[in-house]
């Protein structure tokens, strides 16, 4: 029968072959805010400033991002700390700076908008973005 027991050498091994399959789990998520975030910064735009079609076509396609990043969301199992650490003020800044080209562009922008006004969402939309673009950085850089 063979010895149940591992070398001190061995047992270091498995825990850096599983730390690093932990590490490398976490940028699933990073890929998901870095996309999320990038979207974000068109989005707002094409809602905003853009002629018809392209308004109904984001529309379309923030549904279609929303329920794809929530199917991946629920069925992730991604045990990394610094995930957990991030996601939640990461979120929150996300939902308080989204809320800014929202504003902006429903209630704000005249029918007409000048370049000021074009320049102003885009500039908002960008913010907007930044908190999910630095958090998938953030993971992505996880190593």
């Amino acid at each position: 029968m063979k010895d149940d027991h591992i070398t001190p050498d061995e047992a270091l091994r498995e825990i850096g072959r599983v730390g690093e399959r932990v590490r490398h789990s976490s940028r699933g998520p990073g890929w998901a805010y870095l996309f999320m975030g990038l979207a974000t910064m068109v989005y707002w735009p094409a809602m905003s400033l853009g002629a018809q079609p392209l308004p109904l076509l984001a529309g379309a396609g923030w549904v279609v991002l929303t329920v794809a990043l929530c199917m991946y969301w629920t069925r992730l199992r991604v045990h990394d700390r610094l995930l957990t650490r991030i996601s939640r003020p990461v979120s929150a800044a996300y939902v308080v700076a989204t809320t800014v080209p929202f504003v902006v562009g429903i209630w704000l922008l005249p029918d007409q908008p000048t370049t000021g006004w074009t320049a102003a969402l885009i500039a908002v939309s960008v913010l907007a973005g930044l908190p999910p673009v630095y958090g998938g950085l953030r993971l992505m850089r996880n190593r």
